[in-house]
């Protein structure tokens, strides 16, 4: 990762009790338990700036922060270990918190990482199944403009299971994955981290609502010292078929006047443009043929527990009821949706234990840690 450019701008509990819709004049904790009831990982924010404003915290509350706090350290080490894969790009979390103001914690809820390759992929999630007890993967295999595609996820308990999400690791051979039928995946990012970051986020509108936490993330990018120039911005969402997303958030955080300003017009009145010629080709293909929509396979784990597995590449395995995909990590039953029949799922078991076992990795002199799982991002899960 690169060097920290924090923004500058003061942002304080007063902006998280307007996004939340919360009444300013209740206490604090009011607002922690409002951040605690919304998608996404908002309260540690909440905890953050509560300890920078001097605010009461006791041992619970400290805590939480500590733990958080180290959790995003996890994190930003896992990216930095992640960028020295050829190829491999780290996209939102570690990267958009590096413009956080200085002191903030932006709470990270997984590691993203885009990579070039299928060895890449393999290549990524090596290491953390050497440092971490992971517990549980996922596999999704697509074909999209006639090439493979890969999502591959793994995850490990939370320092305190009992209260935090898993931790995740999330890697793609693409960039976007799109909306089956309307906009379609996009296999390469923008060559600016900032922009790659940014539509990422935006991206991120096709699975759920935007959240406080992604106002935040626009926020502090926008103020940084690396914050982007309109222009280019716009020419990025247009080109990347995001416009109408990155308007979106945009548009949110205008409408909070404490932060209405942060947006620059330039930005908002480019993006007014570019989202509404990309509606437009939207309702057009819909009209003449939705896009195809993108063949998927959706992988239910086999194995337990995972396996620190050698090679770099997955084998596919035929029999008469189905397919078995066979990775580095773990082997999946590929399955179209996410419901499995029970029968299907015995016959796989079944099958496997025939098959050889896969070959594992030398072992390593690091200690697993013991130390999670909010979004899985844009795949269903196949249990």
């Amino acid at each position: 990762m690169t060097s920290d450019p924090h923004s500058d701008f003061p942002l304080a509990l007063d902006h998280l009790y307007e996004l939340l819709e919360v009444d300013r004049d209740v206490p604090v904790r009011k607002l922690l338990h409002a951040a605690r009831r919304v998608r996404g990982v908002t309260a540690p924010l909440v905890l953050s700036l509560a300890a920078l404003e001097g605010e009461a915290m006791g041992s619970g509350a400290r805590d939480e922060l500590a733990r958080m706090t180290r959790r995003a350290e996890t994190y930003r080490r896992l990216a930095e270990e992640a960028a020295r894969v050829p190829g491999a790009r780290v996209v939102k979390g570690p990267s958009l918190a590096r413009h956080y103001p200085e002191g903030v914690l932006r709470p990270l809820g997984d590691l993203d990482v885009v990579v070039g390759t299928e060895a890449a992929l393999w290549q990524v999630l090596a290491p953390v199944l050497d440092r971490y007890e992971c517990h549980e993967a996922e596999l999704t295999e697509l074909t999209a403009h006639g090439r493979d595609h890969l999502y591959a996820g793994v995850w490990w308990l939370g320092e305190d299971p009992m209260l935090d999400a898993d931790h995740a690791v999330e890697v793609t051979t693409f960039g976007f994955a799109g909306e089956p039928g309307a906009v379609p995946l996009r296999v390469e990012l923008p060559d600016d981290p900032m922009h790659a970051d940014l539509l990422s986020l935006a991206e991120e509108r096709f699975q759920r609502p935007f959240t406080a936490k992604d106002a935040i993330d626009l926020v502090c990018a926008l103020t940084s010292p690396a914050a982007p120039a309109p222009g280019p911005l716009v020419a990025a969402a247009e080109r990347f078929a995001l416009a109408p997303e990155l308007l979106e958030l945009c548009d949110l955080v205008r409408a909070r006047p404490l932060l209405a300003d942060v947006v620059p017009a330039g930005l908002v009145d480019g993006l007014r443009s570019a989202a509404a010629e990309e509606r437009a080709r939207r309702a057009g293909a819909a009209r003449r043929a939705p896009l195809p929509v993108d063949g998927r396979l959706h992988g239910l784990q086999l194995t337990e527990p995972l396996r620190r597995g050698a090679g770099h590449h997955r084998t596919v395995h035929r029999w008469n009821d189905g397919v078995i995909t066979r990775s580095p990590v773990s082997d999946f039953l590929m399955v179209p949706g996410e419901v499995v029949e029970p029968r299907l799922y015995e016959s796989a078991l079944a099958e496997l234990a025939g098959l050889p076992p896969w070959p594992q990795r030398p072992a390593v002199t690091t200690a697993p840690h013991h130390s999670g799982r909010e979004d899985r991002g844009p795949w269903p899960s196949s249990r």
